[in-house]
């Protein structure tokens, strides 16, 4: 792994684990001011005042986001993560899901983009039905 990857992983590695503590500034501050996250829980969110808006949507959901497995995959400044996530929800109820997230980064390792690939559906019905 060169450098530009090494620092893009360690961005990437970051972020999610801040979401995991569900520190919102943390996980905001691996973005950029125009950076974007395509979920399939909601419609494409651009600015740090649409993710922060996005990350409140999860966790007034999740009481807990836990990234049981992280495993990334670089090119440059693309990083592949697959996931395993455990969410516990606010009604105590908790769920598994896979997913692969997609992040770009900028020249300045900033998050440019992120796009999460994953079935919500199975966990969204498990933590809310």
């Amino acid at each position: 792994m060169n450098e530009a990857e090494r620092r893009a992983v360690e961005t990437v590695e970051n972020a999610q684990r801040a979401m995991e503590r569900g520190d919102i500034p943390g996980f905001l501050a691996h973005f950029a001011e125009d950076g974007m996250v395509n979920d399939p829980l909601a419609p494409a969110v651009v600015g740090r005042a649409g993710l922060e808006q996005w990350l409140q949507g999860l966790l007034a959901v999740c009481s807990k986001v836990e990234m049981l497995e992280l495993k990334p995959f670089a090119s440059g400044r693309n990083v592949a993560v697959k996931v395993t996530l455990r969410l516990v929800g606010r009604n105590g109820r908790t769920a598994t899901a896979e997913a692969i997230d997609v992040f770009e980064l900028d020249e300045s390792f900033r998050i440019q983009k992120m796009t999460a690939y994953w079935d919500p559906a199975p966990a969204m019905q498990a933590l809310m039905g």
